[in-house]
């Protein structure tokens, strides 16, 4: 098929055999994607790229088949395979018989570009009520995902490793370009001895089965949010090594992404909510391992795209940078023996601010007693739950379940060697012993943090946060109920925090707290 033509063709309205205003044409290095108002039209470029070969229309109609049956597991939008034929005058029209097709082309149901995913973080327009609901479809979708001894071999320890030499190969001469020489040798050496000393339990999570044909390119361009509801799309069809992986793998692709466009708070809660829904705790082992790898795909793939764009270097250069910083951040963690942070103290205090700050120079799981507090009562997410001082949601008998699955949780995640923040009041002394005692009894490092400001503070950032953050639901009148309430310290070390002070920065001080002897 003439490509010339082909694109003249399904440039042109008239070519549809529906109603169509304009056409607008996307494309990347393997498909031509064609946007009429409520069809999408993908048309596979002729390529051979070594791990992907469309170079042929049988080929090629095998991979659109293929491509339709694999996303309508997670997906509605996709429609169908046709066929593209000659009429009676040799001019290109959508249809005919398997006979006369000269190309094929997915057909799939059209939503908005401005309902991307990706976009829709951008404005800011990503809540957690959403995120829920893909940790939702993420978690059915890999539960019955496909796995079989093909499926594993191509997910195995080796096909891991055999990724990571090709990274590292395929990025050895980009040092001090887009990654530093002591940067690529730091990474290289915490992934090579990591698969060294973790052999038994990669090994442990395929005969568990959770190798699966998963979707392979997770990430928020192949997510949809449109009249809130999920649709994931472009599941890799091409190739089984990079489809089939460890689920943890899977998931690692969009808890990175959401890290790199600084959603950290969603990340966790994502995680956090997959978690749940699966019961897989043994995935945490792996998970900022296969962190690290996605972010350096990221960087590496970025990078390739600077001797296709030479007017643009730079900005290339730092978006590549920025992957690679982030897979840095995942790779100096992987041996940290865990620790746990509490950050506690009165509404107003600079908690919630506090540990989003210290999770992005430690790496450890942010939770917050604000959001498990709302997934326990089963209410939403996105609005305020007000209610009178120790009533509904905030009575006794609610918050001893949110204390009590604090811990329990903190007890999940550091058994798995991940680090945790823990964000919440801790207002009676016996929660906060119950805490340190178990932490104890597991010989974890316990870092209690009591953060605190003057009153006038405090009454800002409530009446300032009540219209910004919907997961605070505390008013004036309730923290002063609650100072009148917070009993002292008992059987535990403690630091106190003034949020309100800048003699040094809030990153250093936490810093010297958890770390004393750096």
């Amino acid at each position: 098929m003439d490509s010339e033509k082909l694109l003249q063709a399904m440039n042109n309205p008239d070519f549809y055999p529906h109603r169509v205003k304009k056409v607008r044409m996307e494309q990347t290095h393997t498909a031509w994607v064609f946007l009429t108002g409520t069809r999408a039209y993908k048309v596979k470029k002729p390529v051979n790229f070594g791990f992907l070969d469309f170079s042929t229309l049988k080929k090629r109609k095998e991979f659109c088949t293929r491509e339709v049956e694999l996303n309508r597991e997670l997906s509605d939008l996709y429609i169908g395979v046709e066929p593209l034929s000659k009429d009676d005058k040799g001019n290109l029209r959508l249809g005919g018989t398997e006979e006369d097709a000269i190309e094929y082309t997915v057909v799939m149901r059209e939503i908005p570009q401005e309902d991307m995913m990706s976009v829709k973080m951008e404005e800011g327009k990503v809540y957690y009520e959403t995120i829920n609901e893909l940790a939702q479809n993420i978690a059915r979708f890999h539960k019955q995902a496909k796995t079989s001894g093909e499926i594993t071999e191509q997910g195995s320890l080796e096909s891991v490793r055999f990724n990571w030499e090709e990274n590292f190969t395929q990025t050895e001469n980009v040092r001090d370009v887009t990654i530093g020489k002591d940067d690529f040798a730091f990474i290289k050496g915490k992934i090579e001895r990591f698969l060294s000393e973790n052999a038994k339990a990669f090994r442990a999570r395929e005969d568990e089965g959770m190798i699966r044909y998963c979707h392979g390119d997770l990430h928020s361009g192949n997510v949809f949010i449109s009249d809130d509801k999920i649709h994931i799309f472009d599941r890799i069809e091409f190739n089984l090594r990079f489809a089939c992986s460890d689920t943890a793998a899977d998931l690692a692709f969009m808890t990175m992404d959401l890290d790199y466009h600084n959603n950290r708070g969603l990340s966790d809660f994502l995680l956090d909510r997959y978690l749940e829904y699966t019961g897989d705790w043994g995935m945490l082992r792996f998970h900022d391992f296969f962190r690290c790898y996605r972010a350096y795909v990221r960087g590496k793939v970025t990078g390739f795209m600077l001797s296709q764009n030479p007017s643009r270097p730079e900005e290339i250069k730092d978006k590549a940078r920025s992957y690679f910083d982030l897979a840095g951040i995942y790779a100096s963690t992987l041996f940290d023996k865990p620790k746990l942070m509490v950050f506690y103290g009165l509404p107003g205090t600079g908690k919630s601010f506090i540990s989003a700050r210290t999770r992005d120079f430690t790496n450890a799981v942010h939770l917050r007693s604000d959001l498990l507090r709302r997934g326990l009562a089963g209410v939403t997410y996105n609005q305020h739950h007000y209610a009178d001082f120790g009533q509904e949601l905030y009575s006794r008998g609610v918050s001893e379940k949110v204390y009590e699955g604090l811990r329990e949780r903190s007890v999940r995640y550091l058994s798995q060697g991940q680090s945790v923040i823990l964000d919440a009041t801790y207002g009676k002394a016996e929660r906060r012993r119950r805490l340190a005692e178990t932490m104890g009894k597991l010989g974890i490092d316990t870092y209690f943090i009591r953060c605190q400001a003057p009153d006038d503070v405090v009454r800002e950032r409530i009446e300032s946060r009540d219209r910004k953050d919907p997961l605070s639901d505390a008013t004036w009148d309730i923290y002063q109920k609650m100072k009148e309430g917070f009993e002292p310290e008992e059987h535990i070390d403690f630091s106190i925090l003034q949020t309100d002070s800048r003699a040094e920065s809030l990153e250093t001080i936490v810093s010297k707290i958890i770390n004393p002897s750096e």
